[in-house]
């Protein structure tokens, strides 16, 4: 895939046909006005999640030889700051600092079924952010709530830090990026 300006692609099948980027301009607007919908509110985790890092990949000895470890960008492992992770794979590394988001960010996400006044509703049992109420989870998920909002606040870390998001995007290959740029734009039409 060759990349143009201003975040067009040419795709392989047809090289003379340029395809729009998840990336481009067009995208982003497109993508900040959904944010803007009255609906979604302010993100308290986006201000929360910032203060986190950012976290850098930096090769580092390891007996005979060499691995990726996980540090904070203002103490990097050669100047003597201690090495969160280390990892023998880069994307391994890339992963594991996108998570520390989540770690380093309460998880405020509730869901107690047996709770006085928490009867299911016809859409199913309230799942609660603190003292908000966001959702509902269907009765039929409940074995799985604890492990659902243990990722699904992870997810939310990571949608609300550019630091953490760019990680992640950067562990992925050139063909999942592709196919991730194309899933994006479908998505947002």
């Amino acid at each position: 895939m060759q990349t143009m300006k201003q975040g067009t692609t040419r795709t392989q099948s047809n090289p003379s046909r340029p395809t729009e980027s998840a990336f481009s301009a067009h995208f982003l607007e497109r993508a900040r006005r959904r944010e803007e919908a009255p609906e979604l509110g302010a993100s308290p985790l986006a201000v929360q999640a910032h203060h986190q890092g950012p976290w850098e990949i930096e090769p580092v000895p390891v007996g005979g030889g060499w691995m990726h470890a996980v540090v904070r960008r203002t103490e990097p492992a050669r100047d003597g700051g201690g090495a969160r992770l280390v990892f023998r794979r880069r994307q391994n590394a890339l992963l594991a600092a996108a998570s520390l988001a989540a770690l380093a960010t309460p998880n405020h996400l509730r869901m107690n079924p047996n709770r006085r006044g928490s009867r299911p509703r016809a859409i199913g049992h309230p799942i609660h952010d603190g003292g908000h109420h966001i959702g509902h989870m269907a009765s039929g998920l409940l074995e799985a709530s604890d492990a659902f909002l243990a990722h699904f606040h992870a997810i939310r870390c990571l949608a609300a830090d550019p630091d953490a998001a760019a990680l992640y995007i950067e562990a992925l290959d050139t063909e999942t990026l592709a196919i991730l740029g194309r899933a994006a734009m479908r998505r947002l039409g």
